[in-house]
């Protein structure tokens, strides 16, 4: 039993890893439609009683359901949650510095800013499981545990689960649960009460829970950052430097004094060795006075301060370019980003990066790689961007270097007059040297015009095919981030907008031989498509996509958002055939796709741990995949963008069909093809729904009313489900808000009060009112009658008749050792019994009908051969009988043509049984011997495990 080991906890018999996986079982179950419909029966009964358990004073239980709430409302601890735990403070400078960092170093997926928004299925969902724990009591039970005696490691956990609980019901939950939880009355109540020592408590935790949300807001806060909203190459590039914060900073106006005392303090100019250097002030002095250009010019000229700082970083030096790359040693590389910025910035500051050798080396190093190249290094030196000493040594920064200096038109400069760029397009010709392509790539920055464009668009053109995936994500962020409303910069003289050049590019790859660069490409246009602009720039490039099949389908249909687009596709007969494949059988179709996406999204394990994101969201929007969560495009919902789609929409009539169908079928519960017709026609109606121009057919045929009594009185429970989220589509647009509302449904909403479709009943019995099933009291209590093996065994031969007595003699704790050791040896011998599914099937009903402990059963189920199981799903045993059976007569036929050349051969034959007859005789003393042995095993591994085999029932 699953909940009696929490309900019942106090009983010695149940142990930390029983409480564990049943724990696991039940996250398991609530994360399904059937589970948490029957667990929400009587008016919650079950789950009450689970969070009740919360107040048993059993520490392993109360540790155990804190992590159950956890894992089943996805909550994913921040990296300070170990240092809360650990009981140290959250306002320590260092920690809460390190907390911006971390969330504008983790890449966001933000949803697109198109007119209905994309559906969050998994924040519906969530949405709803979280009021179902308020209804049960979980506020109430965790304040009073709260206030109650806790171990301090506990209290704090249940303090954090509150807080992350309290966060997402005010961004999911409606107001009226925002309103009585938020407020937090039974806790104020006992803080303000002074007769009482629960004051003390109450007021500690209410200081712990305002702790707790203030740097949780914090965290979330950072995700409006501009740097949080990057990603991609750009992003990978500066998240080093936001990683660890400067300790000093020193301003740009500061009197020569101080600034030769700085200089002193770094000890620069008292020593060469790079390891008695001070990097954090040195990386404060050219963040800051270096800036100056009074101050870069006394630095020059009066003192040996940049010309020691430049040469440690010339690579013929071998002091940088020799270093370990270890995680400490990145401090290096960051100073030398931050130097040749702060030089760039000022003609001095170039003239400097010249006469100290630094380009030239550099330039040098790199023509290393290039064959052609005359002016080589001396012989005696290594080369600097071999393969060994990319992968352990800091010589891979050059490449930063590079990248720092692509930003500004100083550097790009810089480059072409020391040829560093010429030497860049050979670096792209070496087919063996992928490794130095993808670190050129990678850090160069594509944002000015200049010949690294022209560099990317030959990867994306002539490398292989490792090298042109990679470089069409690179694409990424110039596509999409430089398509939002703070980065563009709108058309240029030539008409064409800030991003539209790698949007060309991106076009281009739709070409490309290999399906997985197409498709890669097709993924990063259908994001950049989520803006007007540029889904309007793709559609004037007429790009076409008729070779890339079902891989061009999601771009075409964002084309279809736009009148330019719709224009585009119809010249092209496109809308009229796709529509009619949707009606006839892509809508089947959808409802298998948009099913997996949710379970995959819902069960897919959360990661909890400092930096990681269990629902892959940061992953797949680095990779410009649509996350699991998110709902699939919907062609319905794409031609109701456009008023000539709704036109069209209306002329067909499918709409009305779909209605009828949800109308006459909605609560069908025996026939499987029509239940995944109608859930495909609400999920067609539900798009359509969710969009402004699509909110009239809605009322027009009054189709809420029709949902509502599928979601509340379905008795297919998966039904339930599809017509819940397809309320919550319907809730996107204002029309379908509004007629929710007045039907007693309500939902989280914006600051500009537009619905963000999370709407759930406000009386949730409404949607988990299931019937309970007949059964007959007196036939569940009646013993289950024991099965003798002569009944089983009709039509059986001896061996399988003993090894179902056998199995049947495994129940009493006297006849154990005997039947181990027989099953054993009939095992050693290899009979057919253990490879017959009919056998099988008999062995599980005697399973059934007696009881067994776990252990014994696995060694029941372990007899049997493995593959028994998947003949039994396959149904192949029928085709392996009768392959058998056919065997056997043509092997009866051969025998019979060949009988009467056999007579010549007999006196050879007898010889021969001869001989094996004295080698069976050996083999049966050594299978003996071996069959004494594995029953000896067996008892010991039963008697080592525990096993108390009890008697049947």
């Amino acid at each position: 039993a699953l909940f009696p080991a929490f309900t019942d906890s106090l009983s010695s018999n149940v142990t930390e890893q029983r409480l564990k996986a049943n724990a696991r079982v039940i996250t398991s179950v609530l994360r399904t439609w059937p589970g948490i419909m029957v667990l929400s029966m009587y008016n919650f009964r079950t789950i009450r009683s689970l969070v009740q358990a919360l107040r048993f004073p059993h520490n392993a239980t109360q540790d155990t359901l804190l992590e159950l709430f956890f894992d089943l409302l996805r909550i994913k601890l921040p990296s300070w949650s170990s240092s809360f735990l650990a009981g140290r403070r959250l306002t320590t400078y260092g920690r809460v510095a390190n907390l911006r960092s971390e969330d504008t170093s983790q890449t966001t997926y933000s949803p697109p800013e198109d007119q209905g928004g994309q559906q969050n299925l998994v924040d519906h969902f969530l949405a709803l499981t979280l009021a179902l724990l308020f209804e049960s009591g979980f506020q109430q039970v965790m304040l009073t545990l709260l206030n109650g005696h806790l171990e301090p490691l506990l209290r704090r956990k249940a303090t954090l689960l509150l807080g992350e609980a309290l966060k997402m019901a005010s961004r999911l939950l409606p107001d009226k649960y925002n309103v009585q939880s938020q407020m937090l009355p039974e806790l104020f109540t006992w803080a303000s009460n002074f007769g009482t020592e629960k004051r003390y408590l109450a007021t500690s935790t209410i200081y712990q829970i305002d702790s707790v949300n203030r740097t949780l807001q914090r965290s979330s806060s950072t995700h409006d950052h501009p740097a949080g909203k990057t990603g991609g190459a750009l992003e990978g590039r500066d998240r080093s430097r936001s990683t660890d914060q400067p300790r000093l900073q020193i301003s740009t106006q500061i009197d020569e004094t101080n600034f030769r005392n700085h200089m002193v303090d770094s000890q620069v100019l008292n020593s060469t060795n790079h390891l008695k250097w001070k990097w954090d002030v040195l990386q404060a002095i050219v963040e800051g006075p270096l800036m100056n250009a009074k101050r870069l010019d006394e630095a020059v000229r009066a003192t040996k301060f940049l010309r020691r700082l430049l040469g440690f970083y010339r690579p013929f030096k071998l002091r940088f370019s020799d270093i370990r790359n270890t995680k400490p040693n990145q401090r290096y590389v960051r100073v030398g980003c931050a130097l040749i910025k702060t030089l760039l910035q000022s003609n001095e500051g170039v003239k400097q990066l010249i006469e100290y050798k630094f380009m030239e080396q550099l330039s040098l190093s790199l023509g290393q790689l290039d064959p052609r190249q005359q002016n080589s290094p001396p012989t005696t030196l290594p080369p600097i961007f071999s393969p060994i000493r990319l992968a352990e040594t800091l010589s891979a920064a050059y490449f930063t270097f590079l990248g720092t200096m692509s930003k500004e038109p100083n550097g790009i400069r810089l480059l072409e007059q020391w040829r560093i760029i010429n030497r860049c397009y050979y670096i792209t010709d070496l087919e063996d040297r992928n490794d130095l392509v993808k670190l050129l790539l990678g850090n160069l920055d594509f944002s000015l015009p200049s010949h690294f464009r022209i560099i990317l668009s030959k990867a994306l053109t002539g490398s292989t095919k490792e090298i042109r995936i990679f470089a069409t994500n690179l694409l990424r962020p110039y596509a999409i981030h430089d398509a939002q409303p703070g980065n563009h910069a709108g058309p240029n003289k030539d008409g064409a907008g800030h991003s539209d050049w790698a949007i060309r590019l991106l076009i281009t790859q739709l070409y490309d031989p290999e399906v997985e660069v197409c498709e890669t490409a097709v993924k990063i246009l259908e994001e950049a498509c989520n803006k007007i602009d540029c889904l309007e720039f793709v559609v004037r490039c007429c790009p076409a996509l008729d070779h890339l099949g079902e891989i061009g389908a999601p771009l075409l249909l964002r084309f279809l958002s736009t009148s330019l687009g719709y224009r585009y596709l119809d010249d092209l007969d496109y809308i009229t055939q796709e529509m009619d494949d949707w009606f006839l059988g892509r809508n089947d179709t959808y409802v298998t796709l948009v099913e997996a996406s949710i379970a995959r999204a819902i069960h897919e394990p959360e990661k909890r741990r400092q930096g990681s994101d269990g629902s892959g969201t940061a992953a797949a929007a680095l990779a410009g995949r649509r996350p699991p969560s998110i709902a699939p495009p919907h062609f319905y919902r794409e031609l109701t963008r456009t008023t000539e789609g709704c036109r069209l929409l209306r002329d067909k009539g499918h709409f009305g069909d779909f209605v009828e169908t949800i109308r006459e079928y909605g609560l069908e519960k025996d026939d499987a093809e029509t239940i995944v017709k109608v859930k495909g026609c609400l999920w067609a109606v539900g798009n359509v729904g969710s969009m402004e121009l699509g909110a009239p057919f809605i009322e027009e045929w009054n189709v809420v009313d029709v949902i509502l009594r599928v979601a509340e009185s379905s008795e297919v429970l998966s039904m339930r489900g599809t017509a819940f989220f397809v309320l919550g589509l319907i809730s996107r647009s204002l029309h379908g808000s509004e007629m929710l509302m007045e039907r007693g449904w309500d939902g989280a909403s914006t600051t500009m009060g537009e619905s963000l479709g999370r709407f759930i009943p406000l009386h949730l019995g409404r949607i988990f009112s299931l019937r309970p099933w007949p059964h007959d009291p007196y036939k569940a209590s009646a013993p289950y009658p024991r099965i003798q093996a002569k009944d089983l065994a009709v039509g059986e031969d001896a061996t399988n008749t003993r090894i179902l007595e056998l199995i049947i003699d495994l129940g009493s704790t006297v006849l154990t050792k005997r039947a181990v050791s027989d099953l054993m040896h009939i095992k050693s011998k290899k009979p057919r019994g253990f490879q017959d599914s009919n056998l099988f099937r008999k062995a599980l009903t005697v399973l059934e009908a007696h009881h067994y402990r776990l252990p014994v059963r696995r060694f029941i189920i372990d007899l049997f051969d493995k593959n028994i199981l998947r003949r039994i799903v396959l149904d192949d045993d029928d085709d392996d009988d009768d392959e058998d059976e056919d065997d056997g007569d043509d092997e009866n036929d051969d025998h019979d043509d060949g009988g009467d050349d056999g007579d010549d051969d007999d006196d050879d034959e007898e010889l021969e049984e001869d001989e094996e007859q004295g080698k069976e005789d050996d083999e049966e003393e050594e299978k003996e011997h071996e069959d004494r042995e594995h029953a000896e095993d067996a008892e010991r591994t039963i008697s080592s495990q525990g096993w108390n085999l009890a008697v049947p029932r």
